[in-house]
């Protein structure tokens, strides 16, 4: 390899070893056997469950480019990586809540067992190559339906307010997704129990074991949508959602001093908000084929990027089960599992050989996952890891002198003030207050509960489809993506005005 041939594109945390090499065995090895375009050269390096993608800057343009083109030639590209990645991530599912969640694994042998542990990471790899397809569309500077939708809106609105009011209607997610549909039924939960003497103030007390006793036909609702949606925010290594977790977002919809059912009301008025605004502007203007196609593309890629995530986020909740019982039979904690190679768990369960614990910290403490001329993974750990980060990945020196206006893109409108909290991962939401600053390289759904308590949310990432823009719309909160350098120089405990609408944030 060439000195400096691989760039950082993004950040993400809490992505264990097994998860990394399963994400770029889906890309090095699957993707081009099952999609017809050109091989993207894509790596992770990873420090303690955090990480920074790496990528061949000349090959993801190759395959932009490719994309791009049969999209402009009128192929319904998009359409067929979303319904690919649906019908896997259903099949992924059902797949691993029958031979996993539903299997008594104690009484497979260990050929058995890793045979089921092979078989789920080989679809979620599966999974990956379908999924990623459409960042190579959109993303950052790889830019071209969020590019086209800005300058079609644009050239047809008569004023920013209206320019912001379609591309909030257009760029709103298509169909609900496993968060809102968790959420709507969450208040419906509620509607039904508002009325109850003493409920809400048992909910605001957060007993659980009162609540229980006190309500018990409650206690029983609160856990059947527990065992239902405890894995929608689990992301790669969870933990997964309890009764408790549910039961902060019910205090925190109380708190709203607003009726679950006129809440619900409002999400429906919403909806049909967005289905007005769109059918308002095909109305008035007379727009291309083309540019009724983009329009069209934004609400499909807003729905089916994170739809995919949610899939992948449900069957790794049902892989910490055939984890944990790994664990039990190679004397390994649950993070040690996530940071063993296949081969090696292979070959201890089956007998052929042991387990190098020296290896597996080595591998947590730094690792990269690299595809190789082959096609294959190559996995390099420890010194070699750090090694390759100094001489093959270029690392921009970014000079940032005292700033005290940051710029992005608006996600969604609106005003905000308030204290600044940096918060990536689920380990730092504790500091969040409500009406707080949210700022993050970029959200994920780990860090929903600070999410729904933030006056205004920042991001360093991101953009049309991302889990940022996403929520912050979804929950109504003005939110500013992709300032590029906000997390760098804002700080805890700092106050900023957020003016979501024009993308500016100022320190005060």
């Amino acid at each position: 390899m060439n000195t400096h041939q691989w760039n950082i594109v993004a950040k993400d945390y809490d992505s264990p070893f097994i998860r990394n090499y399963i994400w770029v065995r889906g890309i090095a090895e699957m993707q081009p056997g099952l999609m017809d375009i050109p091989q993207v050269f894509l790596g992770i390096f990873c420090r303690e469950n955090n990480i920074d993608y790496l990528y061949r800057g000349d090959t993801w343009m190759k395959a932009h480019n490719v994309l791009k083109e049969r999209i402009q030639k009128g192929e319904p590209l998009v359409d067929a990586i979303i319904g690919d990645t649906i019908r896997h991530g259903e099949k992924m599912n059902a797949w691993s809540e029958e031979n996993i969640w539903n299997e008594d694994l104690k009484k497979l042998d260990g050929h058995e067992l890793f045979a089921r542990y092979e078989k789920v990471a080989e679809m979620e790899s599966i999974e990956y190559a379908y999924g990623v397809a459409l960042p190579y569309i959109d993303y950052q500077e790889f830019s071209f339906v969020e590019k086209n939708v800005e300058n079609i809106l644009k050239k047809y609105s008569k004023n920013d307010a209206a320019y912001q009011r379609y591309f909030a209607a257009f760029t709103e997610p298509a169909h609900d997704s496993f968060a809102q549909e968790q959420n709507k039924a969450l208040l419906t939960l509620m509607k039904k129990w508002y009325e109850h003497p003493g409920w809400k103030q048992g909910v605001m007390e957060q007993f659980l074991e009162n609540i229980k006793e006190a309500f018990p036909d409650f206690y029983i609702a609160l856990e059947a949508h527990t065992q239902k949606y405890a894995w929608v925010y689990y992301v790669y290594m969870g933990p997964p959602f309890t009764e408790k977790d549910f039961l902060g977002f019910m205090v925190h919809e109380l708190e709203k001093q607003v009726s679950p059912a006129e809440l619900l009301v409002q999400i429906e008025e919403k909806q049909k908000s967005v289905v007005r605004i769109k059918k308002e502007f095909l109305k008035t203007y007379t727009v291309t084929e083309f540019e009724a196609y983009m329009l069209e593309l934004a609400g499909k890629m807003v729905w089916g990027k994170p739809r995919r995530k949610d899939y992948q986020s449900r069957t790794y909740y049902h892989m910490e089960k055939i984890q944990k019982e790994i664990g039990k039979r190679l004397h390994l904690t649950l993070m040690q599992v996530r940071s063993a190679p296949l081969d090696m768990v292979q070959a201890a369960l089956e007998g052929n050989g042991e387990v190098d614990e020296h290896c597996i910290n080595q591998i947590l403490k730094a690792h990269v996952c690299l595809p190789d001329a082959e096609g294959s993974v190559r996995v390099l750990y420890g010194k070699d890891a750090e090694a390759f980060m100094s001489n093959e990945v270029l690392v921009e020196e970014e000079k940032i002198g005292d700033v005290s206006e940051l710029t992005g893109t608006c996600a969604k409108e609106g005003r905000a003030k308030g204290v600044v909290k940096i918060i990536n991962t689920r380990n730092e939401m504790d500091k969040m207050e409500e009406g707080d600053i949210l700022v993050s390289v970029a959200t994920t759904p780990n860090i929903i509960a600070a999410m729904k308590k933030a006056g205004g949310i920042i991001t360093d990432e991101g953009g049309l489809t991302c889990h940022a823009a996403i929520v912050s719309r979804e929950l109504g909160i003005p939110s500013v993506i992709g300032t590029k350098i906000a997390t760098k120089v804002l700080q805890d405990g700092d106050v900023v005005e957020v003016d979501a609408t024009n993308g500016v944030i100022k320190k005060l």
